[in-house]
């Protein structure tokens, strides 16, 4: 296990204080915020530096619930534990296959990292993630369980999950378009097919689970083509991939990227060179796929800053888009499909110019909701939406009770609770109802992360109560 992993808060309210950085006034210390907290920094050189940082995603250890940031570096990728976010732990590196490059991507399929990278004849490493768990003198160089050569170097790689094959796209295959890989054994890669209809700089590939019946089911690639647009393919049959449909818009310059809303419907994607071509200012532009066959371009929300735009995913009902140098942009969707500003967070405060050196990508699928962001200057930064509630309560209590949110649980070290009322007194109570500890409630604080690794394993409950006498609870068990 990481030794240093469980250094973080204490109970006292003051070191909750003294350990993140909430936005305030619209600061959270030196950078720029509206609705998001700034939890932790890591530099790229704290992270095994190189000549820039890229790409991030994120893995949750399934068993444990610990959740790892999968940070790109041009030499290489760190995996960074931030179950603790405000005390990341650089956990271990895997090193370029090759040389360095300044593009690294990489993916999450059954507890395996894939990395693919613009360097010369790198393939595809995959790494057992599992590795991390148990290290002891980190950062630890890990060794792919394998490495896939039906490519060299490969732009990006998409993921399809619920289907078991990745898609290397941007390749020195196919004419750049999509490369399917069987995954499903990640120890032994095999290709499956390639799509050569255009040149694919990224894409997202989803068992199909929207309104068009006639592809109810099927496994469908969303094409972000540079200037050819973007494209709808049919991937169902890895032999034979067909194109359903595709499109472009007003003042394409380069079609970067974009991710489908939860009812697959709607596309969302941006031009990373539309701002320095036409003098915009940020755009996401919105597209309706009801009918694959016949997609509709309903319109962009364009921003008031004028930085070029990155990446971009949606969770739910906010998209989180990473635009370079303004940083993280968080929106939430309006009934008829636009986009109304939520929050963001800027990592490059020194300007909003249409420069690359700003936010890379961001990653906001972590069950505690804590967002990672990575920048290509900086590092790696972690940050926190306040009113965000976690899904795992306790699964067993009564419908009826109002709980706190606690995770993760179990817990071994420390722990985030929030759902917090406005409460005069907290406490732990051990299973026989005595109080274990005490602590003080910080006035307006949403999120409290708290160190319970001096507890003895057992069940717990959280419990914090207002001055009118309201409660909320939350079960706890700790384990060692």
């Amino acid at each position: 296990m990481i030794r240093t992993f469980f250094f973080c808060f204490a109970l006292v309210f003051m070191s909750n204080l003294n350990a993140q950085t909430p936005c305030v006034d619209g600061f959270a210390g030196e950078y720029p915020c509206d609705g998001l907290d700034l939890l932790s920094v890591r530099t790229l050189e704290e992270l095994g530096g190189g000549a820039n940082g890229n790409d991030c995603w994120g893995w949750v250890d399934p068993e444990s619930g610990r959740e790892f940031v999968l940070y790109g570096r041009a030499n290489g990728l760190s995996v960074v534990e931030v179950t603790d976010p405000i005390n990341p732990v650089f956990a271990a590196r895997v090193p370029t296959a090759t040389v360095q490059s300044l593009w690294r991507d990489v993916k999450v399929f059954d507890n395996h990292a894939f990395v693919v990278s613009e360097a010369e004849g790198h393939g595809m490493q995959v790494v057992d993630l599992s590795q991390v768990l148990d290290v002891e003198d980190a950062p630890e160089a890990l060794t792919p369980v394998s490495t896939y050569l039906g490519f060299g170097n490969a732009h990006n790689l998409a993921m399809n999950e619920s289907s078991g094959f990745a898609y290397g796209v941007g390749t020195n295959t196919a004419g750049g378009g999509l490369h399917a890989v069987d995954v499903s054994d990640p120890t032994s890669p095999v290709v499956a097919g390639t799509y050569d209809g255009a040149y694919t700089h990224d894409a997202q590939v989803v068992n199909y689970a929207g309104p068009d019946a006639d592809y109810a089911g099927r496994e469908i690639a969303i094409c972000f083509n540079g200037s050819a647009g973007v494209a709808i393919v049919d991937v169902t049959d890895k032999a034979d991939m067909e194109l359903i449909s595709s499109f472009n818009y007003t003042e394409s310059a380069y079609t970067h990227q974009g991710w489908l809303n939860d009812s697959h419907d709607m596309v969302y994607f941006n031009d990373e060179l539309d701002e320095q071509g036409f003098g915009n200012g940020t755009r996401t532009y919105i597209a309706d796929l009801s009918d694959l066959d016949n997609p509709v371009v309903l319109g962009f929300y364009q921003s008031d800053n004028t930085s070029s735009d990155h990446n971009l995913y949606i969770r739910g009902d906010k998209l989180y888009a990473s635009n370079y140098m303004s940083g993280l942009r968080v929106f939430t969707f309006s009934p008829d499909g636009n986009l109304e500003p939520y929050a963001h967070f800027d990592v490059r405060p020194d300007s909003d110019t249409t420069s690359f050196y700003g936010t890379w990508s961001n990653y906001p699928y972590f069950p505690s909701g804590n967002i990672a962001i990575s920048c290509r200057t900086v590092g790696l930064f972690m940050v926190a939406d306040p009113e965000f509630v976690p899904t795992n309560v306790s699964e067993n209590a009564p419908s009826s009770a109002v709980l706190l949110q606690v995770f993760p649980n179990p817990a071994r070290g420390t722990v985030m609770i929030s759902g917090m009322p406005s409460a005069q007194r907290m406490r732990v109570l051990n299973v026989v109802g005595q109080e274990v500890r005490p602590w003080r409630r910080v006035p307006g604080l949403q999120r409290l992360n708290v160190d319970v690794s001096d507890l003895p394993e057992g069940v717990y409950l959280v419990q914090a109560e207002a001055a009118h006498g309201a409660a909320r609870t939350a079960r706890l068990v700790v384990k060692r």
